[in-house]
């Protein structure tokens, strides 16, 4: 349950597609930081939690030195939860409408050709439930945003609310430009 309300956090801050009513697909399973065919997308035949060569401990140096008030506890749970891919489903809050794709799923066939598919990990957080981490792959099939993995820190407030403290882009690649981890 917790980890919905990151999701809808997160993707609470893509309230600004620059396209009427949008066809934005989430595949219904998480990434995981596993190579070979149990990843739902790899990049270099792994995960793009961390491009190979880099490593987990390359992308926790990174998140470190961005996050320098990073909880010590978030980064070994987030990593930990993403060994394995878990399903998503509905209900998920977005501020646009999505359908979840992924095996064993029809989708309607204008929603076949998506502006955006969206891969989430599963969410990191410290002992005290307090803090949060969550990476967000997009492939944008739409002129205007970008294809990009972004590494997300979110902390709770006094009324339970995950407010937004942090973000890293891992990933990033325009239709014009090469891969950039």
């Amino acid at each position: 349950m917790e980890e919905y309300k990151v999701y809808e956090a997160v993707l609470g801050l893509m309230d600004h597609i620059p396209k009427e009513d949008p066809h934005v697909t989430i595949l219904n399973r998480t990434l995981n930081s596993k190579c070979g065919d149990d990843n739902p997308v790899l990049a270099n035949g792994c995960s793009f939690l961390w491009v190979k060569p880099q490593s987990a401990k390359d992308v926790k140096r990174l998140l470190s030195s961005e996050w320098s008030d990073m909880d010590k506890s978030t980064w070994p749970d987030f990593q930990t939860k993403n060994a394995e891919s878990v399903a998503l489903h509905d209900p998920l809050q977005t501020p646009w409408k999505h359908k979840f794709q992924g095996e064993g799923i029809d989708l309607p066939k204008e929603w076949e050709s998506p502006d955006l598919t969206i891969f989430l990990s599963r969410v990191g957080f410290n002992e005290r439930k307090s803090e949060a981490v969550v990476y967000v792959l997009v492939f944008s099939y739409m002129d205007q945003v970008s294809t990009a993995g972004d590494y997300f820190l979110f902390r709770l407030d006094r009324q339970s609310l995950w407010i937004p403290s942090g973000r890293v882009t891992y990933f990033s690649k325009d239709k014009d430009q090469q891969e950039s981890p």
